[in-house]
């Protein structure tokens, strides 16, 4: 699996040449081998993609985001097909049982709150809020029918933010970031779900009908920490610049705790979902692997 994520801004043309991604830009060109690379991140409204290379991006599962006027990823380019037995995990999808979903949610949003307790944590919140979290965390249900995702969002947002803040209001700059972020991260996770054979718009708890990719606005949740974390501790000055956007695109090398160590952003994606496959196959709980932020260790670009 390839791990480079290559940021393109003023930028003439992308091209195939050989097994490469050929970037130009006036007289300069560069080469890189696609079998490196991860995603490609496209900011230049003006970049001129060849079709070539389009098919062969698809063919290495490799994730092309478009971004509109205001950097945030419009749209995503991914493969039809992304599995040697794609029937196969189909069928097995559309036969996970609601009970094994609802036990599945239950643990999803757990760690949620649980890293959102974290987060709080090393951001000094007052104690008493830390704890509330981590009881909290201790009541969710299967399927989470008391809402414990909901009750500790908002401890958890009024703990950064002021009383008026809400994650739809667009006058506050770190809600911007957060968006890019979040959205960075759905589509890499989009994408891993293409590539191992199952049906993104299939969710576990994310049942919208105009939503492409419940199943990762389903896995997203305890991930989604990771982003908080950066943005609650360098918050944006102004909106969003060049390297604000690089460093929040690195997020996904991040390092955090999966399954006793230390792994990317990116490889805990796979884990992830590597996790959820056996789980759903074996029926036994101790099987789901979840990001926590316990430890984590953010990209420093040499």
């Amino acid at each position: 699996m390839g791990w480079r994520i290559i940021h393109i801004t003023n930028v003439d043309q992308l091209s195939l040449q050989l097994d490469n991604l050929k970037v130009r830009k006036s007289d300069d060109e560069l080469k890189i081998p696609l079998q490196d690379i991860f995603a490609i991140v496209i900011e230049d409204l003006t970049c001129k993609l060849t079709s070539r290379l389009m098919i062969e991006l698809s063919k290495h599962n490799i994730l092309v985001l478009l971004c509109n006027q205001q950097y945030l990823p419009e749209c995503v380019i991914q493969p039809v097909t992304g599995h040697a037995l794609q029937y196969r995990q189909m069928v097995k999808q559309l036969n996970w049982s609601e009970e094994d979903k609802h036990t599945l949610w239950q643990h999803i949003i757990k760690e949620k709150v649980k890293n959102q307790a974290e987060v709080m944590h090393r951001n000094h919140v007052e104690k008493h809020r830390v704890n509330k979290l981590l009881e909290l965390a201790g009541r969710v249900e299967q399927s989470d029918k008391s809402n414990i995702e909901g009750q500790a969002a908002r401890i958890y947002f009024n703990s950064f933010f002021d009383e008026n803040y809400s994650r739809s209001n667009q006058n506050y700059i770190e809600n911007a970031a957060l968006n890019y972020g979040y959205a960075i991260a759905h589509s890499a996770i989009a994408r891993t779900i293409v590539a191992k054979g199952l049906i993104s718009g299939l969710g576990i708890n994310h049942k919208g009908e105009r939503n492409p990719h419940n199943l990762a606005s389903d896995i997203i949740e305890p991930f989604r920490q990771i982003i908080d974390y950066f943005v609650i501790k360098h918050p944006p000055e102004g909106y969003l610049t060049k390297n604000y956007r690089i460093q929040l695109i690195n997020l996904l090398h991040a390092k955090i705790l999966i399954n006793g160590k230390m792994q990317t952003f990116i490889r805990a994606i796979e884990i992830t979902i590597d996790s959820f496959l056996e789980f759903f196959e074996t029926g036994k709980p101790e099987k789901i692997k979840l990001p926590t932020l316990e430890k984590i260790a953010l990209y420093e670009q040499s």
